[in-house]
């Protein structure tokens, strides 16, 4: 069975408020409610060719998740972000910027909270690997109060699930919402391709507003769905994953049915143009609005 990890990590750096620390070193206050209770949100970016891709989008994204969250108070040195692969000589890579509500008591205000910025080095020779992935029966909550939002809080809820998978031959787990309609993978965005459609859940299931999925959305190779359920991606002509580090990932079977993984026409497309568009255009930004 495949590595749910995309590729080998090679080296690491981190930076902990700004100041660069050995990543092993352990330097977080005792009381970091990052630690204490999973509280706050973080995005990771691809590296290629020294640049990360697409930090605008992911810049108002993670702003957007501060405010809400009550962490805008957090200082993310975004000029050091776009500098630091060039700085350490890092060409590819993965670039994770994690905003926790720092020390204090539990229910406190996050007068000054903890900003780590983690640079893993990634060798691109290394494709990700083809996903076997299978329908999970842990809903998602469309009206949870964190719904579309990256928060750390659900690593040990994500680390359940693809336990659960693994014991049904599956290194991926397709999470449904509480209505029994398709929703995401544990760290993905799903594309259900039938008949020719090719289609993502709507974020009124409470997925993640993924950075991958809305390129391709806004490239018009993909559109939201008003209703997909588990049992369209178990029967699908293809099943896709999106991902910010990892791209277009390719799906080889669903619930135990084969799926064409590298071989679907539609996954090569879209992994072609999003190849392109990485190569082309550094930092893509949203197109105009109405």
């Amino acid at each position: 069975m495949a590595d749910h990890a995309p590729t080998p990590q090679l080296r690491s750096w981190t930076l902990i408020d700004g100041e660069p620390a050995d990543p092993g070193t352990p330097l977080v206050a005792a009381n970091d409610r990052g630690v204490l209770s999973g509280d706050g949100v973080y995005t990771t970016m691809a590296v290629f060719g020294g640049v990360p891709f697409a930090i605008s989008r992911h810049r108002r994204r993670l702003t957007d998740s501060l405010d809400y969250l009550g962490l805008e108070a957090a200082e993310v040195p975004w000029e050091r972000v776009a500098s630091l692969p060039t700085e350490l000589g890092v060409a590819d890579g993965r670039l994770r910027i994690t905003v926790t509500a720092g020390p204090g008591a539990p229910l406190a205000p996050a007068t000054n909270p903890t900003v780590f910025v983690t640079l893993s080095e990634l060798d691109p020779g290394v494709p990700t690997p083809a996903l076997s992935v299978a329908n999970g029966v842990h809903p998602r909550d469309s009206r949870r109060f964190d719904a579309g939002h990256k928060t750390i809080a659900g690593a040990a809820d994500t680390r359940g699930v693809l336990a659960r998978a693994r014991r049904h031959g599956a290194n991926e787990s397709l999470h449904p919402t509480s209505d029994h309609l398709l929703c995401e993978g544990t760290s993905t965005n799903v594309i259900v391709v039938t008949g020719g459609r090719v289609e993502t859940p709507s974020l009124s299931t409470g997925c993640l507003p993924g950075i991958t999925r809305q390129l391709l959305l806004d490239a018009g190779l993909v559109a939201e769905a008003e209703r997909l359920t588990p049992h369209d991606a178990t029967h699908a002509d293809e099943l896709i994953l999106t991902s910010s580090v990892r791209g277009v990932i390719p799906v080889d079977s669903v619930d135990q049915r084969p799926k064409p993984g590298r071989h679907g026409p539609v996954w090569q497309r879209l992994d072609a143009y999003l190849t392109q568009l990485r190569a082309a255009t550094p930092d893509p930004q949203a197109p105009p609005g109405p």
